[in-house]
């Protein structure tokens, strides 16, 4: 078996006797929206996911006062183009 998050390499057999709670190594991670949610956390020592920072910053710099912020949903195209500049690692606003 072979650890997603940190490449830890275990036998089947052994693998219930290792931690479950690796350190996600971040040559490991190449993209944002392809992991879960939780390793990039682990991996960035942080308490919630970059991204989410990153967006809420904006929000609250340009978006509080749009109206249907919440309810209505973006375009899929400019959504897509959000999600692969966080993966590229550009500062997408």
């Amino acid at each position: 078996i072979v650890s997603t998050d940190c490449g830890l390499n275990v036998h089947k057999q052994c693998s219930k006797y290792v931690p479950n709670d690796c350190q996600p190594d971040l040559k490991r991670i190449k993209r944002v929206y392809c992991c879960d949610l939780t390793t990039l956390v682990k991996a960035h020592n942080a308490q919630r996911p970059m991204v989410v920072d990153i967006c809420i910053r904006e929000i609250e710099s340009r978006g509080l006062k749009s109206e249907g912020i919440y309810r209505v949903s973006g375009f899929t195209e400019h959504i897509e183009e959000v999600k692969m500049a966080f993966d590229r690692g550009n500062n997408i606003f």
